[in-house]
């Protein structure tokens, strides 16, 4: 994962960026090659862009999310969808949850635009020690949830594991999918 600043249609914007990209080994058995990019405004923190490009197994997709605020509505791949004022995208999401005080027993509510609008519920579950190769760090363990299938997926789940800091990196994830658990740990921290 990675934030800058930078410009985007003329205007002041962050650029988050998340690579995924399956080991040697599991390579082999199902390749994974993900990358997304929000484009997201500083001052209101909302979605501008967003782009998600995969390769996972033998289905490869590209999608293209730019919303619209003025007109309320997002173009998801040129189709339109409803959106609030205050609208995030997959990833936006994470950033944005990053920047509030996480208390638990207190969810927060999001709206996030995959396929449609949806909400989202963070729920902060508690607080662990977890130990990745960039070191060990206490983190807040939070987990998103949705009733609708489009967002995380039917039969999925997912955790965040953010370290307990002022800056809370996301130091682990894992997802259960069909065919197993995905796990993702911190590998390394760079400043530029």
């Amino acid at each position: 994962m990675s934030a800058r600043e930078t410009s985007f249609e003329g205007r002041p914007v962050y650029k988050f960026e998340l690579y995924a990209i399956s080991g040697e080994f599991l390579s082999k058995l199902f390749l994974v090659r993900d990358y997304l990019a929000s484009w997201v405004d500083p001052k209101t923190f909302r979605s501008l862009r967003f782009e998600k490009h995969t390769v996972e197994g033998k289905r490869v997709r590209d999608d293209l999310v730019e919303f619209d605020y003025a007109k309320k509505l997002a173009f998801r791949n040129g189709k339109s969808i409803p959106i609030e004022d205050s609208t995030f995208d997959s990833l936006s999401s994470v950033y944005y949850i990053r920047l509030l005080d996480l208390q638990q027993g207190t969810p927060i509510q999001l709206t996030v635009v995959s396929r449609e609008a949806y909400p989202l519920s963070v729920v902060v579950q508690g607080r662990e020690t977890v130990t990745t190769p960039a070191g060990t760090f206490r983190t807040i363990r939070v987990e998103p949830r949705s009733e609708n299938e489009g967002l995380i997926g039917k039969g999925k789940n997912l955790v965040l594991w953010l370290t307990d800091d002022e800056k809370k990196m996301p130091g682990q994830i894992r997802s259960k999918l069909k065919v197993g658990t995905l796990v993702g740990k911190l590998k390394a921290i760079e400043k530029e």
